[in-house]
């Protein structure tokens, strides 16, 4: 594996998230529909007939309500939020392992994907309130040590899940990987966002206006086209989210610690032997597939083969990359 510029990092997502699509929106759909339809429920029960939905699942006014109703309000937003929190971290661990076992050629299985993000789900869940807690109160000090913050923690959840660590030693480790290339982290992760607000915005855009086609739409049908814009939304874009956070994380160990696919596969508990035939762990581009002129398995061993015909293509560096940077 060798370090990436920003816009191969992106591509090489784009080209994991493109290819095993099937898989990885098959997980995210599995966490996704029923707990977003359980939001939906929440929703109606709490919601009276001729108030406006709430963009999203959170956040429903007590100011539509009753005041007797008022702390059926604070338990229904509690809810929601518990539902999305356990729809983020599932989502994002189940990408993260789907991801990288598409990096190292392995068979990309949702069900076994799921499993190790429900093993893992009490750590993430940790991480991310330990996150959105030093977030808050980052942003509420000041707004560029939140906007810091928020990029140094951003490939905590991969280094938990990949180096099996606690929620602690997780952000520290993200914040030590992302120190010396914090401008490129921060742009690959705005790149990123902006793609998949933009296509979800859209989504959530044209199911909610077919919704509101009739003068006064029943609440039912609301709350169905806010819920279904949602899960559709996070299907198609949380898995290209993950898959770019988790290339991020990879791209920063390498260009740290010369990691390499030999680490990796020990990391996700795969022996040396599934790794493709002829794999020294770093000459080749394993975002690429057969086909992109560097098929898996036909190269000789051995860094003397570098260029060499039958070996694999020599990759420069980006320009003013050192080891160790």
């Amino acid at each position: 594996m060798r370090p990436r510029r920003v816009g191969e990092v992106l591509d090489a997502a784009i080209k994991i998230y493109l290819r095993n699509a099937r898989t990885l929106m098959g997980a995210t759909a599995a966490v996704v529909i029923p707990l977003r339809i359980l939001a939906g429920i929440v929703l109606l029960s709490v919601l009276p007939s001729g108030s406006d939905v709430p963009g999203g699942t959170f956040n429903v006014s007590s100011n539509s309500q009753p005041t007797a109703d008022r702390a059926a309000v604070l338990g229904a937003n509690g809810a929601l939020i518990l539902i999305e929190l356990i729809v983020a971290t599932l989502v994002v661990a189940a990408c993260t392992k789907a991801v990288s076992d598409a990096y190292l050629d392995q068979p990309v299985d949702a069900a076994a994907s799921l499993r190790f993000a429900l093993r893992r789900l009490p750590a993430v869940l940790a991480v991310y309130i330990l996150g959105y807690i030093g977030l808050i109160i980052a942003f509420i000090l000041l707004i560029i040590p939140g906007i810091w913050l928020y990029v140094a923690w951003s490939v905590a959840v991969p280094a938990l899940l990949i180096e099996r660590l606690g929620p602690f030693r997780a952000l520290g480790r993200s914040r030590r990987l992302v120190k010396g290339r914090w401008w490129a982290s921060a742009a690959i992760l705005i790149v990123a966002t902006l793609m998949v607000t933009l296509i979800a915005g859209a989504i959530e855009a044209l199911l909610i206006a077919v919704a509101s086609l009739p003068s006064q739409p029943s609440l039912v049908l609301a709350v169905s086209a806010s819920t279904l814009s949602g899960i559709i939304a996070t299907i198609i874009t949380e898995p290209f989210r993950a898959a770019t956070t988790t290339l991020l994380y990879y791209d920063l160990r390498v260009r740290r610690e010369g990691y390499d696919l030999h680490v990796l596969a020990d990391q996700l508990g795969l022996p040396p032997s599934s790794l493709p035939a002829g794999s020294n762990g770093r000459a080749q581009d394993w975002a690429g597939a057969p086909g992109d002129g560097h098929p898996s398995g036909d190269y000789p061993i051995g860094p003397e083969s570098v260029g060499q015909p039958g070996g694999p293509p020599f990759w420069p560096p980006p320009p003013g990359w050192t080891p160790g940077e």
